[in-house]
Order: C-alpha cells, then sequence, then structure tokens
C-alpha cells in the first residue's frame, strides 16, 4: 500500500516496541480507544474480551500490556487516525481531491 501511495512513513512496531500507557492516552486524545481495538485478534478472544464493556481507561491499560489489541496498521496523517488496512480512506487521507 505505500508503495501505491507513494508516501514515507515512519514506522513504530508496536509488538516489538509497545506503547506505554502515557503514549497511548497521548495518541488517542479527543479519541475513543475503543474504536482502534482489535477485537479480531486472538489476544482479544484469549481474554474473554467479546462479551466485556471496556471502559476507555480500561481499553488503553489492556492496549499497554498487550499490543496486539491495538488495530494495525495505526496511520496518521493530516491530523486524521486510520485503523487497519482501510484502502479507500488511506488512499483519499494521502491522495485528497
Amino acid at each position: 500500500m505505500r508503495d501505491e501511495l507513494k508516501v514515507e512513513l515512519d514506522e513504530r512496531d508496536y509488538v516489538k516496541e509497545p506503547l506505554s500507557t502515557a503514549e497511548l492516552k497521548e495518541l488517542f486524545r479527543g479519541r475513543d480507544p475503543r474504536d482502534f481495538l482489535n477485537r479480531k485478534s486472538p489476544a482479544f478472544k484469549s481474554r474473554g474480551l467479546a462479551d466485556k464493556s471496556l471502559s476507555a481507561e480500561e481499553t488503553t491499560a489492556l492496549m499497554a500490556v498487550e499490543p496486539n489489541l491495538v488495530k494495525r496498521p495505526l496511520v496518521i496523517a493530516r491530523g486524521e487516525m486510520v485503523a487497519g488496512l482501510d484502502r479507500e480512506r488511506l488512499r483519499a487521507l494521502f491522495n485528497p481531491g
């Protein structure tokens, strides 16, 4: 996708280099972290989270402990954040108008 969009990206493998709780709070400031929760990940299922109603704070804390709970890729550009491989949103973000 990066080649198609012809963009340079700063990358961080947050499985190898997890985001701290403070970094996650800053990242999701003004956004609901639950919108970026990877509900399809094995970690989500193995933790029995499907039937739980998590607060934003609980979600952030879980993501700090288990980085696979954060949707990937997480792309931030022009003040927008796109989670997951949403090709149409990424194309619109990097090729506006």
